[in-house]
């Protein structure tokens, strides 16, 4: 290893492949960056340039697909266990929350007519009594824990559990409507991001590639709204400071999760939350599409934050 670290570019190419292997058990990733570290030094003592051995071994990224490969495909390995965990909590506060926003404002659902007037009665508790919003709040409760549930099973029941899970949610959204579904499509996410989680089976390529594909995706419905927010000042239909705050802030998050700097996906996450969160304050006409955003903006936040690599300037 001494004379690796004689030259900087070599240190930064062990470097980068020791962090891409973090989640690879120590004794493993150490082994491996050893094994690399004595090929370079065999390398030179043959006479070859640093820049002809990095060559022949290719990036980092290729060198450590293979451990990468196996590691994700183990459901038991560290950072799918997290991945799991967190996505499970998701699902039991997004639950949570959907019902105390859904009981917030079923009186404003039903008078704003949100599909057919005899749908809504069945759907939201809209003059009943405590017993039945109790009910309600059991149901949204019980509907999370089931969507919760694969993130603490073993991974081979887990697969088919969490896919089952996600096309109940699915269902339970399609059936309920345009009135009471929309509370739980935050479950509905949360269960097939789970069930994702959980059937992980793709190479590193694979995944660099949907990665790119999702942050193209996420960049566009990010930047979407902050792109009517513009056009509205330029055409005098909207005005005020909390338009050129929101078109900052959609600015940010959009570019920042296509350049996937972490700071931009915490913030994109936090004001998915905060845009949700009015969905309680504003019984209104807007109150629909605060609601919508805000778990746009969190899920692909939070999709971000679990999935994209960090972003490291100098590798």
């Amino acid at each position: 290893m001494a004379k690796v670290a004689e030259n900087q570019s070599v240190e930064s190419y062990l470097r980068s492949l020791d962090r891409l292997l973090r989640n690879v058990p120590v004794e493993a990733r150490h082994d491996l960056v050893e094994d690399v570290a004595e090929h370079i030094d065999e390398g030179r003592e043959r006479g070859r340039s640093d820049s002809e051995i990095l060559e022949a071994l290719g990036s980092p990224q290729a060198v450590a697909a293979p451990y990468l490969d196996d590691l994700l495909r183990d459901g038991n390995s560290p950072r799918m266990r997290a991945i799991r965990l967190v996505l499970g909590i998701v699902a039991l506060v997004t639950g949570l929350f959907a019902a105390i926003v859904s009981r917030s404002s079923d009186s404003t659902i039903a008078n704003m007519g949100f599909g057919p007037v005899d749908i809504q009665g069945l759907s939201i508790n809209y003059d009943y009594s405590d017993v039945f919003a109790a009910i309600q709040l059991l149901i949204f409760l019980a509907l999370a824990l089931m969507v919760a549930a694969s993130a603490v099973m073993r991974p081979v029941i887990a697969r088919k559990y969490s896919i089952a899970a996600a096309i109940v949610m699915t269902i339970v959204v399609v059936f309920c409507g345009t009135g009471l579904g929309m509370f739980f499509v935050p479950s509905m996410v949360t269960a097939w991001m789970l069930a994702g989680a959980n059937n992980l089976k793709l190479s590193h390529e694979r995944r660099s590639k949907r990665s790119r594909t999702m942050r193209i995706i996420g960049t566009a419905a990010l930047l979407v709204p902050a792109v009517f927010a513009i056009g509205g000042l330029a055409t005098g239909a909207v005005e005020g400071g909390g338009v050129y705050a929101y078109v900052a802030v959609g600015l940010l998050c959009g570019v920042g999760f296509l350049l996937k700097f972490r700071v931009a996906l915490w913030a994109t996450s936090v004001v998915g939350a905060g845009l949700s969160a009015l969905a309680i304050i504003d019984q209104g006409m807007l109150m629909a599409a605060f609601w919508l955003a805000g778990i746009a903006y969190f899920y692909f936040g939070l999709y971000g934050l679990l999935w994209f690599e960090k972003h490291h300037p100098s590798s």
